[in-house]
């Protein structure tokens, strides 16, 4: 019977008080160790790594090094018994053992009898209970692991331990329980070390012993090296008619035969097995052969792969799954649904009992909760997992966390988490696949607070950021905590949508109001301590602060037309990286080198604000004039504004006014669910040219349009047509011979935007200029 339990550090310091009416169990008193710890003389690895982290924070905390050995004869005096060895069994404890395909076997107790303190868990297959069963007994008399590596652990100091009567048995709530580094940020290999600590400290696991369903693993059912030569017809045709070593073709039978027999095989050979995992490629991969292309349905997956191809690919799946159950029905195979992948299949079924699937989600707003009824994107993904796990038996989530660009915000979870994980509970999903990424005050307390609630979907999560204020900020706990809450409330009243990748207009979403009250909270903060390592902790709070700051202030600049300035404070960004790199490189890291040109990362920031400084007054160019920031805009959803020539002045009436340095869903063209206007649409403008420029080159630069279609027009001549422009990077075209000098111009845009994408947004949202290069 799993018991709740508290993380108030009120609950920790009442477990190590001593001599209290009630008996209790005495580990250390006065600094001396008054018990032994004991493990069986056949012990595991994992045992004597448990007993000896034991050993190591004991002392940490106490000063007092507690004797270890093997078996408990002879032994008087308390003993922690450690690991399901004989002396546990000779007791009648009943610990947590078994490893099948269930795969629901993990747990640990924790129990005092007599003078005894039991910590033993499952150790078979890939459970790791009873090290997780030391690290829960650390944690209930202080010990915390916020964040991996030195700074984040917080060990208090406690010359008495003692354990009051204590019979817990903890079972999780979900089998997988994963988050690992991807490429976005650095990783040292001191950060992998740190993070398989920090996992097994929080009761987490790498999953690295199951076969699970990663991009390409497709070729494990039929590598190329083995059939392409003498069976070419099963792999896919792609758009140029050529065969795909890393693809197969879903429709070709014999496709399915040897992945049929590459996984029995591989089962007999390892019967230790559970799990063969296997998908295609990542992006949108399939085969353009006359078979394949007739057996897609055709569905759009709105914004989640265009086609859909899930009728054709889990037809295949559940074709080989079908067939590996009549041999081995105790063993599971695991693919994933994402890109053209993420909807159910609807000409497919029943799925076989055996078919597992990871759920990923890419193209759904991750600022909101699952089902959230201001935001359909949420809601379409509450519908996609309802119908997953009312078909299939076996459904994990694979999600990103932060869910965003690379710009090095924070990104605020905490009002997700608290109310999903719940939900995914009670839809019995196995657990969690998060691609994650070292960046650790980026992403702040989500990941500690996942693990949390991997373990127990119902934790308390404000108690559990009580908490982590009091442990690791000490006196400016309140405002600490203050300051949580209030980014975490900005972010979860937004009317923002946000998909993982994109750019975050977050001066949307930090207010002046929010901004504000953050600063009060800071400075509250700072003003309450002054003692290490409280002062360091509030101190890295207060750099990514900055650091946010600086973002909302180039933003700003940048809408100003001054790119100059943005520039300035994109460095500055860059200077708080390399001051906070100095007491964690992990809390906000740089941007590997690799992706430095990512569209969203700070860097990129700085090279985009620099190529517009350049031409607007810089070293490539003179500024002529900067449009306006207010446009005239209107809507035209029959398409008919340029028969009655909008783009002339006085045309059309009426128009309203628009900003022009936001994307139009944010100024009022976006319902209550999120749906945003989707269509043309127009944007029109005037500026003065000065006769000075007459016979120099003019350009003309939008700084950045989220658009699919895009037609210009100077002074009531068309001058440019763009389709699928790249929406985050500015462009510029020649108007020199459209121009009138000394005189007002008029300058008019149709943007032309579809429905329901990935990031479904549309219009001007940077500031657009005049410029004229230098000979």
């Amino acid at each position: 019977m799993r018991t709740p339990k508290s993380f108030l550090m009120a609950c920790a310091v009442a477990m190590i008080l001593a001599h209290t009416a009630r008996a209790e169990l005495i580990l250390v008193d006065g600094a001396k160790p008054l018990a032994t710890i004991v493990i069986d003389s056949g012990a595991s690895e994992l045992t004597r790594h448990a007993a000896e982290e034991l050993q190591t924070y004991v002392e940490r905390i106490s000063g007092a090094r507690l004797d270890m050995r093997t078996g408990r004869e002879g032994l008087s005096g308390a003993a922690i018994l450690v690991g399901p060895g004989k002396a546990v069994r000779d007791l009648g404890v009943d610990v947590p053992s078994g490893f099948t395909s269930n795969m629901n076997e993990e747990g640990y107790v924790i129990r005092t009898i007599n003078s005894t303190l039991i910590l033993a868990g499952n150790e078979e297959g890939p459970y790791r209970g009873t090290l997780f069963a030391v690290y829960d007994f650390l944690e209930s008399i202080g010990c915390r692991w916020f964040f991996p590596g030195p700074y984040g652990e917080v060990i208090p100091k406690h010359e008495t331990i003692a354990v009051p009567d204590v019979d817990r048995t903890e079972r999780p709530d979900f089998r997988f329980r994963n988050i690992w580094y991807s490429g976005w940020m650095p990783v040292r290999e001191d950060d992998s070390k740190n993070l398989a600590l920090w996992l097994d400290r929080n009761r987490m696991t790498s999953l690295s012993n199951l076969s699970l369903p990663g991009d390409g693993t497709i070729t494990r059912l039929a590598p190329a090296e083995q059939y392409f030569e003498s069976h070419p017809q099963i792999y896919a045709i792609d758009e140029k008619g050529e065969r795909m070593k890393d693809m197969l073709c879903l429709s070709e039978p014999e496709a399915v035969r040897i992945a049929v027999n590459t996984i029995t095989d591989e089962f007999r050979e390892h019967p230790e097995s559970m799990t063969f995992g296997f998908a295609p490629p990542d992006g949108h991969p399939r085969c353009y052969c006359d078979k394949c292309k007739a057996s897609i349905p055709g569905f759009s997956g709105k914004g989640y792969g265009e086609p859909s191809l899930s009728d054709q690919w889990f037809s295949f799946a559940n074709a080989v799954a079908k067939e590996v159950y009549k041999e081995f029905p105790d063993r599971w195979l695991l693919t994933n649904g994402y890109a053209n992948r993420v909807l159910p299949p609807e000409g497919v079924g029943p799925l076989s009992p055996n078919l597992g699937i990871q759920s990923a989600l890419l193209d759904a707003c991750t600022l909101h909760s699952i089902g959230d009824a201001h935001c359909w994107q949420r809601q379409v993904y509450k519908g996609v997992l309802d119908r997953w796990t009312r078909d299939l038996n076996g459904v994990f989530i694979y999600d990103y966390d932060p869910g965003k660009s690379l710009d090095g915000l924070p990104f605020p979870m905490l009002h997700n988490l608290m109310r999903d994980f719940p939900y995914f509970k009670q839809r019995n999903l196995w657990g969690f696949w998060t691609e994650g990424q070292n960046c650790w005050m980026v992403t702040h307390l989500n990941y500690y607070i996942r693990g949390r609630l991997m373990w127990d979907a119902d934790a308390d999560v404000r108690a559990l950021v009580r908490d982590y204020c009091e442990a690791f900020y000490g006196p400016a706990a309140g405002p600490v905590e203050d300051y949580i809450w209030t980014i975490e409330d900005a972010v979860d009243a937004t009317p923002v949508h946000e998909t993982w990748g994109r750019l975050m207009p977050w001066q949307a979403v930090l207010t002046p109001d929010v901004m504000r009250r953050l600063d009060t909270a800071l400075a509250h903060a700072k003003a309450q301590v002054s003692r290490e390592p409280n002062q360091t902790h509030v101190r890295v709070l207060e750099l990514v602060h900055e650091n946010m700051t600086a973002f909302l202030e180039m933003e700003e600049a940048a809408g100003r037309g001054d790119f100059t300035g943005a520039v300035s404070c994109a460095d500055r960004m860059l200077a708080i990286r390399e001051e906070v790199g100095k007491i964690d490189p992990a809390l906000l890291p740089f941007t590997p080198e690799w992706c430095r040109d990512t569209q969203g990362s700070p860097e990129w920031y700085r090279k985009t604000y620099q190529e517009l400084a350049d031409q607007a007054g810089g070293a490539r160019g003179e500024l002529v004039a900067l449009l306006p920031d207010r446009w005239e805009f209107k809507k035209d959803p029959e398409g008919l504004g340029v028969i009655y020539q909008w783009y002339n002045a006085d045309s059309g009436q009426p128009w309203n006014e628009i900003d022009g340095t936001l994307y139009w869903d944010l100024q009022g063209n976006q319902d209550s669910r999120g749906w945003a206007y989707a269509g043309k649409a127009w944007y029109r403008a005037d500026v003065f040219v000065p006769k000075e420029v007459q016979g120099k080159p003019i350009r003309l630069t939008f700084g950045g349009v989220y658009s699919d279609k895009l037609w210009i027009w100077v002074n009531g001549m068309l001058v440019d047509h763009r389709e699928r422009q790249s929406s985050r990077q500015p462009f510029d075209i020649d108007v020199t011979a459209h121009t009138r000098p000394g005189e007002r111009n008029g300058i008019s845009v149709l943007v032309d935007t579809i429905s329901a994408d990935r990031s479904p947004r549309g219009g001007l949202y940077r500031r657009a200029f005049l410029w004229s290069p230098k000979q």
